[in-house]
């Protein structure tokens, strides 16, 4: 799971003005709910690389974060977000491939809360300026108790700064079990075309965006853009030890109209396609190449409504 503050440290809001950057990246506004609602997709799944199960599942989410003010002093940062998931999922048609291990039709509610910490530090090295950032993040099952911490780490340097032009680039590297791969690239690339008022906005590894301004508190979009979640459970049987964890890594593809009211709040409507990069199922312990249970899950269309405070 990635926190926004490794890749957008608040260290350099100053390309643009505090408005300004959180109308361009949504996970620096200071408050946001979503509601999104997927269609069934079909999986199979494979338990130690044998067939285990097939069906159908569906997930609704409703979620919300809260960025706190940063509290700065000379070239450090600190800020903390605060993030809360709670997740619906059906499981039906349920085809099971192996006799004595069963996976039965289900609904579940479950409820995620987590918090980061989140340090940067504007520096430079050889007069280049560079940003650093660190992120500590412990995530707990609706309070329960803490299932996991996590821990990002990154580097950025800019290279390009102009009135219509941003870029950079870094790396980041997650301690998480569930990340894939234990070092992403950074590349933050931002060129507004003057001619047409086109916005692109490229912001690996989360996603890429084309946007444009159609009224004075209006715009229209389209892009594609990555998350990760986690449902943690409880579960005792034939294969599945205690404290389990669902991860997934999805990526949502469509167009979406975002609309300003009360200077300050954001009505966002979007839609499209839902693609799975990974689900699994880890036992306590498992790390991503060594998950219990790995899914393939398919395509399904979704729909998802934010409403957002741009800031205090």
């Amino acid at each position: 799971m990635i926190s926004s503050a490794s890749i957008h440290p608040t260290a350099d809001t100053t390309t643009a003005g505090k408005k300004e950057f959180a109308i361009r990246y949504p996970s620096l506004r200071q408050f946001n709910v979503a509601v999104n609602s997927y269609g069934y997709s079909d999986f199979t799944s494979k338990l130690e690389d044998k067939n285990f199960t097939s069906g159908k599942i569906k997930t609704d989410r409703i979620s919300a974060f809260y960025n706190t003010p940063s509290l700065k002093w000379k070239s450090n940062s600190l800020s903390a977000t605060i993030n809360y998931t709670y997740t619906s999922t059906e499981l039906k048609d349920v085809i099971n491939g192996l006799p004595d291990q069963q996976l039965m039709v289900l609904t579940s509610n479950k409820s995620t809360i987590d918090v980061a910490v989140n340090y940067s530090r504007s520096d430079s090295i050889f007069s280049h300026p560079v940003i650093y950032s660190l992120v500590a993040r412990g995530i707990s099952d609706n309070l329960n108790s803490i299932r996991r911490f996590n821990f990002n780490g990154s580097f950025s340097l800019p290279l390009k700064r102009t009135a219509t032009t941003f870029f950079s680039v870094g790396l980041l590297v997650l301690i998480d079990p569930s990340s894939p791969i234990p070092v992403e690239p950074i590349i933050n690339y931002y060129h507004k075309f003057v001619s047409s008022g086109l916005e692109l906005i490229v912001d690996i590894p989360t996603g890429i965006n084309l946007k444009k301004q159609v009224a004075k508190n209006a715009w229209v979009m389209i892009g594609s853009n990555q998350s990760s979640y986690s449902i943690f459970y409880d579960k005792n049987n034939n294969y599945l030890d205690g404290k389990i964890s669902y991860n997934t890594i999805e990526l949502k593809s469509g167009p979406a109209f975002e609309y300003l009211f009360a200077k300050n709040i954001m009505l966002s409507i979007g839609g499209g396609l839902n693609s799975f990069f990974s689900s699994r199922i880890f036992n306590e312990g498992e790390k991503y190449n060594n998950a219990s249970i790995i899914a393939d899950n398919k395509t399904v269309p979704y729909v998802n409504f934010n409403l957002s405070l741009l800031s205090f």
